[in-house]
C-alpha cells in the first residue's frame, strides 16, 4: 500500500512539475509578447512623432528605416516607392550587410505580384520569387502595402527581411497593418509639403531651383551622399542680349533650361540657376557617369532651334567636381567654379573641365 501511495505521489509530483514547466514556458512567451508589444507601441509613437516633424520625404524614409532596423532587429528594411509620372521605383533601405548605412536605389522594374499584395503577409521563400530581397541568406520576408488614399492606388511597399525562419509573429504582422497606414499618410503629406515648398525654391523664369534652394543644399550637405557637382554657363550669351534684346535672351535661357532639366531630372539630379546664365547641376552619380550625362547636355545645346535661329555660336562650358575632393557642398562648388573659370581663361570654351586638388 505504501509503495502504491509513493507511486501516486510520484505521478502527481511529475504532473505538477510538467505543469510548472508549461507555466514557465507560457510565462516566458507572454513576457516576450509583452516586450514585443511595447516595442511596437514605441515604434508607432516614434513614427507619428517623426512624421510630424520632418518636412522632406527622403528625411522621413531615412528615419523610418533607422527606427525599424533598430527596434525590430531585422536584417534588412527597405521601402519601395513608385516615382511620380515615370515608370520607375526607388528603394530607401538599410541592411546589417552594409553596416546599416542608408541607401537609395532606383530601378525600372518591380514584381507586379508584390505590388498587388492587398494586406501585410509573409512569403514562403521556397515558393515565391524573392529576387527583390536585398539581404543575404534570407529565410523570412514580410511585406506590407502602402496606399495613396486620395487616389486609391498603390504607392509602394515596405519589405523587411531576416535570416531566421518564421521570424515574424502575428503581432508583427498586425503592427505593420497599422504602420503602413500611418506611413502612407506621412509619405503623402511630406511629398505635398515638398511640392508647396518647391514653389518658393524655383526660379520664376526658368523653373529651375533658385539660389535660395542652393543655399539650403549647402547647409544640409546633401545628406552625406556621394555626388558630383557641375557649374556651367553659356559662351557668347551676352551677344544675344546685345543684338536681339533681353526678351530674346530670356527665351534662350528658358529653352536651354528646359533641355537641361529634361536630361538632369531623368537621372534624378538637380538643376539650379544661381544667377544670369550660370547654373549648378548636382548628380548622385560617379564622376565618369556624370561627365557622360553632362557631355550629352553640352552637345545638345547648339542643336536647339532657338540657338540656330540666332546664327550665333552659343555653347556651354562646364566645370565639374566630385564630393570626394573635400567636405562641404560650398567647397565642392568652388572647385567646380574654378575649373570652369580656368578653362575659359585658357580659351577652352564648349568643353568640360574636371577639377583637381
Amino acid at each position: 500500500m505504501l509503495n502504491i501511495n509513493r507511486f501516486k505521489n510520484s505521478i502527481e509530483n511529475e504532473k505538477i512539475k510538467m505543469l510548472n514547466d508549461e507555466l514557465r514556458i507560457e510565462n516566458v512567451n507572454l513576457n516576450k509578447e509583452l516586450q514585443e508589444l511595447k516595442a511596437i507601441n514605441w515604434i508607432l509613437s516614434q513614427v507619428i512623432k517623426t512624421s510630424g516633424t520632418i518636412d522632406s520625404f527622403e528625411g522621413l524614409m531615412k528615419n523610418i528605416t533607422d527606427i525599424l532596423m533598430g527596434v525590430l532587429g531585422v536584417d534588412t528594411c527597405s521601402i519601395w516607392i513608385k516615382n511620380d509620372n515615370i515608370n520607375r521605383y526607388s528603394s530607401y533601405s538599410r541592411s546589417i550587410y552594409n553596416s546599416n548605412e542608408y541607401e537609395i536605389d532606383t530601378c525600372t522594374y518591380f514584381p507586379d505580384d508584390i505590388l498587388k499584395i492587398k494586406e501585410t503577409k509573409t512569403l514562403d521563400m521556397n515558393k515565391e520569387n524573392c529576387s527583390f530581397c536585398k539581404g543575404e541568406n534570407v529565410n523570412s520576408v514580410l511585406i506590407s502595402p502602402l496606399e495613396d488614399f486620395r487616389t486609391n492606388t498603390r504607392m509602394g511597399v515596405i519589405i523587411v527581411e531576416h535570416r531566421n525562419k518564421n521570424f515574424f509573429s502575428e503581432n508583427t504582422k498586425s503592427f505593420f497593418d497599422i504602420l503602413s497606414i500611418q506611413l502612407s499618410i506621412a509619405a503623402i503629406n511630406s511629398k505635398l509639403f515638398e511640392k508647396v515648398n518647391e514653389i518658393t525654391n524655383k526660379d520664376t523664369l526658368t523653373m529651375c531651383y533658385n539660389r535660395k534652394y542652393f543655399d539650403k543644399i549647402i547647409s544640409e550637405n546633401l545628406c552625406g551622399r556621394e555626388y558630383t557637382l557641375a557649374v556651367f554657363d553659356l559662351d557668347n550669351f551676352k551677344i544675344v542680349n546685345d543684338l536681339f534684346g533681353h526678351k530674346k535672351g530670356d527665351d534662350v535661357l528658358v529653352q536651354i533650361s528646359e533641355l537641361a532639366r529634361k536630361i538632369i531630372e531623368y537621372y534624378e539630379g538637380y538643376l539650379i540657376r544661381i544667377g544670369g546664365d550660370e547654373f549648378v547641376v548636382i548628380l548622385y552619380k560617379s564622376m565618369d557617369e556624370s561627365v557622360e550625362i553632362l557631355e550629352k547636355l553640352r552637345k545638345s545645346v547648339p542643336d536647339l532651334n532657338i540657338i540656330r535661329d540666332t546664327g550665333l555660336n552659343i555653347t556651354m562650358t562646364i566645370g565639374v567636381a566630385c564630393s570626394d575632393l573635400t567636405n562641404g557642398v560650398d567647397k565642392i562648388f568652388n572647385f567646380a567654379d574654378m575649373a570652369l573659370i580656368e578653362g575659359k581663361k585658357h580659351n577652352c570654351k564648349n568643353k568640360i573641365h574636371i577639377a583637381t586638388q
